[in-house]
């Protein structure tokens, strides 16, 4: 009898272990089922390193979610999709975006979500059935990476740079001017220098420098007269310029009424002289040839005179004819 008690004891404990297990799946499958996700796609511009499925999304420091998949994106062979699932209450506006970020030591990365503000709609309110997209930026160590050829070029020229800084005849010549300087200094070491004309020097510097600052001040004062000519003839200048020209303007007009008057001149002058072109030529001519044989008549009664002036003056002689008796 006590034997088959000790077996319905352990019987009683293996189904309350078994009954307790099955209810402790049943609840932890109710909790993950009863939880709703968004999903959503991250594009990434270049290698997503340390990144796979089921890595960790995280929304301000907080996990989310988890990477549902990865593939290349279709009509950009350079750039990644990768999916992702966070809790329904993630607020994920138009204006988040993603970051990669390292999971400390391991190589291993996580995607961060940022918020874009509480002014921006939710990615899951907007309407259409479409992918609802963020943007992903690559981590500072992935960038550093990237452009690690260009970073590693740099430094390999600056070491060959410092390569030819320090060659042999660099050295020497830097060698030959660390000499002359130690010479130098010797020579101005054993020099016997006079204090007096140091002294001078000083007070030579210290002079040029008090009439450089009493020459500044006579600038600043020059400026400051010049400034309040010029706000106070200026204005009285430009008037008078004005006034200038508005009476330059009225000589041109009546320069212009000038010659209007000139070209109505010069016509009627042009008039007149074809007229007399015309007719008073023709009159000036008739009456030079009545001149002219006025002239000869004259000269011919003149001639009358001195040749019989008597006979000019009674007329001529009759000649008397006797008949016959």
């Amino acid at each position: 009898m006590e034997n088959k008690a000790h077996y319905a004891l352990i019987g009683t404990f293996v189904l309350v272990a078994l009954f307790a297990i099955i209810a402790f799946v049943a609840w932890l499958s109710n909790a993950q089922f009863d939880q709703q996700f968004d999903e959503y796609e991250v594009t990434f511009s270049g290698a997503v390193r340390g990144l796979s499925q089921g890595s960790e999304v995280r929304f301000n420091g907080l996990k989310v979610g988890e990477v549902s998949r990865l593939r290349l994106d279709p009509q950009n062979s350079s750039s990644v999709l990768v999916d992702i699932q966070v809790a329904n209450d993630t607020p994920v506006d138009t204006k988040s975006f993603a970051r990669l970020e390292p999971l400390g030591l391991t190589g291993l990365n996580y995607i961060q979500v940022f918020a874009g503000g509480d002014d921006f709609p939710l990615i899951k309110d907007l309407p259409g059935k479409g992918p609802r997209r963020i943007e992903g930026q690559m981590s500072q160590l992935d960038t550093f990476l990237d452009g690690g050829g260009s970073i590693i070029e740099s430094v390999q020229t600056a070491l060959n740079r410092v390569n030819v800084v320090m060659s042999n005849e660099a050295i020497t010549d830097f060698q030959s001017i660390l000499s002359n300087i130690n010479q130098i200094t010797e020579n101005l070491r054993d020099t016997d220098i006079d204090e007096d004309q140091v002294n001078q020097t000083l007070v030579a510097i210290e002079k040029a420098a008090t009439d450089v600052s009493i020459a500044a001040l006579a600038v600043d004062v020059a400026a400051n007269d010049f400034d309040a000519l010029v706000a106070s003839e200026i204005p009285d200048v430009i008037a008078r310029a004005e006034l200038s020209m508005a009476e330059l303007d009225k000589t041109l007009g009546s320069i212009g009424i000038a010659a209007d008057g000139a070209g109505v001149l010069m016509t009627d002058s042009t008039d007149a002289i074809n007229r007399l072109s015309n007719s008073g030529l023709r009159d000036i001519e008739e009456t030079l040839d009545g001149i002219r044989r006025m002239v000869a008549t004259l000269g011919r009664i003149t001639q009358s005179i001195e040749q019989h002036p008597r006979g000019f003056i009674a007329g001529e002689e009759k000649e008397v004819v006797e008949l016959p008796q």
